[in-house]
């Protein structure tokens, strides 16, 4: 599919690429008035579940898929997981983990726009999560999965499927050694 409209000419698949991604940027940024009015653990969620994701609360089994079913503002609530499988997650929304500090689960799988600039800003949840999976996530490279050496409370990391790593086995040694307390693995988790 082309498009036309003002232009003279289609736009070419790169172009609409790009004009996706522009939209995606907008879609993953932080709204700084609102978390100061809502919290961060509320605005996080917002954004998960905007952009496809699911979450889990403190204190609850449930969890939570539809955003019209997120809690009456004002009420306050903690994140406890997160699943991103599947999302438009990217590096300019990962402030949204800022102030998420019951947050031990994150799962970051087939998330096409997380990169090593957001695996970075996982330093916001470096005093609470427990498991992380990064998986079929193409653009992540292995500097970006060295950079989780920063995560020092980690118990559980899954790895795979990562295109643009060269070398998982000296990745894995090397976050085993920054980590030793963390189980790393490299197969699908089940």
């Amino acid at each position: 599919m082309l498009l036309k409209g003002i232009f003279s000419k289609p736009l070419s698949l790169q172009c609409q690429r790009s004009l996706f991604y522009w939209i995606n940027l907008q879609f993953n940024a932080l709204d700084e008035q609102r978390q100061k009015k809502l919290g961060s653990d509320r605005t996080c969620a917002e954004w998960i579940l905007r952009n496809g994701g699911t979450i889990k609360w403190v204190n609850s089994s449930d969890v939570l898929t539809d955003y019209n079913e997120l809690p009456k503002e004002g009420s306050v609530r903690r994140l406890q997981e997160v699943d991103a499988t599947n999302t438009n997650i990217m590096a300019n929304g990962f402030e949204h983990f800022r102030g998420c500090d019951n947050l031990t689960k994150l799962v970051l799988n087939r998330c096409y726009y997380v990169e090593d600039k957001a695996l970075a800003e996982l330093h916001h949840l470096k005093n609470s999560l427990l498991f992380l999976q990064v998986s079929s996530c193409p653009n992540v490279t292995d500097k970006g999965l060295i950079g989780l050496s920063v995560l020092k409370n980690l118990k559980d990391l899954v790895l795979y499927d990562l295109q643009s790593v060269k070398d998982l086995e000296k990745v894995v040694g090397a976050l085993k050694s920054d980590l030793p307390r963390c189980n790393v693995r490299t197969e699908e988790y089940k």
